[in-house]
């Protein structure tokens, strides 16, 4: 039979992917779709398996089969049978062989902890064809894509976490002299055990998450299912999601009033993503379902004119060629009026003029000076347009209005970029700046935490500029709940402080100042939730951090303790990136 098989096989390749073979009843249709598949992924049919990366000895799929391996191993002994995990991406995790003499003809074969079996590398094999066609499955001889695999038998079977997703594969394999249809039947029962400490292991709130993610979502839409600390998603839905992201849309999410209606529709600020809701209530737990949609690049909208809105109109003034000439960005100091306005400069050449003004109280404005730059072509920056005095008012204006007359008629191609806190302004500048008009607007960092994630990234970059620096979700969720009242600049100041004090690669929440430690959440808390959080916090610095004594002295259990840290914001558990 194994010479009929690979002469099938031989002649499928022969004719390539669309030609027509006769399989005659002699290799089953699972077997012909996965040779179709190896051929069209170049799998190598000769070579043994090549090594992987290095392999995670201590990854859940390991802690949760290696008893159910080890008791098996056992029960295997002298059948001359080797059992194999693989992980998700085909590498063989762990081997439990019989014997030396086992392991040695699977070493020659590379058959080994540390090797890729995945389908796509070595063909047709139970452990990588196993979690593609989703199904336990027995293959024999002839019908492994690889030569090299020629002479064994295994029996697979997809591993899958309580979700229902694939997290590696079973195999049962030993000389194809022992093939027989038992090892199927004994795979798929070490296969079940396996999952079964899988959700044994899994939080409760884990498996909420994996019934919504198994209600809401299918194979073509973009979805995640989330809570504070974990994520699930589909295929489509893995480029929609990271770190920085999750931590962002929990609290928009979460500081949400949902009183009105149980879904949401919202596009993140500076994306052209959608993005549908849906809150989902377990218990005292609740999570989100997320689906994702591109949406086609808008333009910017109309901005609100009216006068709570801080925003008086979103205009750009251009000169005669239609370039940017004054660009004034309206906003509380410290909320990234600056960035804003240079994101907005005009394109130069590399090595155009720049030059920044900043307004002080406290001392005399060049606007000469400022005039003379605008002159030569050099770009400005105006910072903090709120201090220019009442005195000053005319010179103020007269710079802008200047520049303004000289760019339309085409005698200056220098830009002029102005910051400004409208709300307090003099009386006589915000009148001029109302004329010109606004470009853009900034919030502070308070009215928009879904900012956060993004600048500390940004502004780690710039003061870690060596990358040695990450930071754990727990610390980043600690920097989206704090007010941030000093703005970005805090943010700034906060993060470079860090960054020399921390001597470890991972900044985790241990490591921030007490203030951003103890956040609250966003969400409001009642009188009761406020009293009881400051109690937890003063039992906590009474007893050093060690729960058990902050529990005892609140005269509540521990594990009562750890429900009420999570559900205040108080929760310090570290995941580092």
């Amino acid at each position: 039979m194994s010479d009929e098989v690979r002469q099938v096989r031989q002649e499928l390749m022969r004719v390539g992917l669309l030609g027509d073979v006769r399989t005659d009843g002699v290799v089953p249709d699972l077997i012909v779709r996965s040779w179709r598949r190896s051929i069209s992924m170049r799998a190598d049919g000769a070579n043994p398996a090549q090594r992987c990366t290095e392999i995670d000895t201590d990854s859940i799929l390991r802690r949760a089969a290696d008893p159910v391996l080890d008791r098996w191993q056992s029960h295997l002994a002298d059948t001359g049978t080797t059992l194999f995990l693989s992980d998700r991406s085909g590498a063989i995790v762990a081997r439990r062989a019989s014997d030396g003499t086992a392991r040695r003809r699977l070493d020659r074969v590379h058959a080994a902890e540390g090797f890729d079996y995945s389908e796509d590398s070595i063909g047709t094999n139970g452990l990588g064809t196993s979690m593609v066609e989703k199904r336990a499955l027995l293959i024999s001889g002839s019908q492994h894509y690889n030569d090299a695999l020629a002479t064994l038998a295994c029996a697979a079977a997809p591993v899958c976490t309580p979700s229902g997703s694939v997290i590696g594969s079973i195999s049962l394999g030993g000389p194809i002299e022992s093939a027989n249809p038992l090892m199927l039947s004994l795979t798929r029962e070490i296969g079940q055990q396996i999952e079964e400490r899988l959700r044994s292991s899994a939080r409760p709130q884990d498996l909420a998450l994996a019934m919504s993610f198994t209600r809401f979502t299918n194979s073509q839409r973009p979805t995640v299912v989330m809570d504070s600390e974990s994520i699930l998603a589909n295929t489509p839905g893995l480029p929609y999601i990271d770190v920085t992201s999750h931590v962002m849309l929990w609290e928009l999410l979460n500081s949400h009033d949902w009183t009105a209606a149980r879904t949401l529709r919202l596009q993140p600020d500076g994306t052209t993503v959608e993005v549908l809701a849906r809150r989902v209530i377990d218990g005292t737990r609740t999570h989100f379902v997320l689906h994702f949609a591109d949406l086609e690049p808008v333009m910017s909208r109309a901005v609100d004119a009216s006068p709570d809105s801080g925003i008086r109109s979103s205009i750009v003034t251009t000169d005669a060629q239609g370039t940017p000439s004054v660009v004034v960005v309206e906003g509380p100091a410290g909320s990234g009026r600056a960035t804003r306005a240079q994101s907005l400069r005009p394109a130069r050449p590399s090595g155009h003029r720049f030059e920044e003004i900043v307004v002080n109280p406290s001392q005399a404005t060049a606007w000469d000076a400022a005039q003379e730059l605008l002159r030569n072509g050099t770009d400005v920056l105006l910072r903090r347009a709120e201090n220019i005095p009442e005195a000053d008012a005319e010179h103020a204006a007269a710079l802008l209005r200047e520049h303004l007359a000289a760019s339309i008629a085409g005698q200056r191609s220098s830009a002029l970029m102005v910051t400004a806190d409208r709300d307090r302004c003099c009386v006589s500048v915000s009148n001029v700046l109302d004329e010109i008009g606004y470009a853009a607007s900034t919030q502070p960092l308070s009215a928009t935490p879904e900012r956060i994630p993004a600048l500390v990234k940004r502004v780690l970059d710039r003061v870690d500029p060596t990358g040695r620096h990450t930071m754990s979700p727990a610390a980043l969720q600690s920097f989206v709940q704090w007010g941030w009242p000093g703005n970005l600049t805090e943010l700034v100041q906060t993060l470079a402080t860090v960054v020399k004090q921390v001597p470890t690669s991972v900044i985790e929440r241990r490591h921030l100042p007490r203030h951003l430690q103890q956040a609250p959440p966003r969400r409001h808390l009642t009188l009761l939730e406020a009293a009881e959080r400051d109690a937890i916090i003063k039992a906590l610095d009474a007893a050093s951090g060690n729960k058990s004594e902050a529990a005892a002295l609140l005269g509540i259990g521990r594990t009562t303790l750890y429900r009420r840290l999570r559900l205040l914001g108080l929760d310090t558990g570290e995941t580092s990136l």
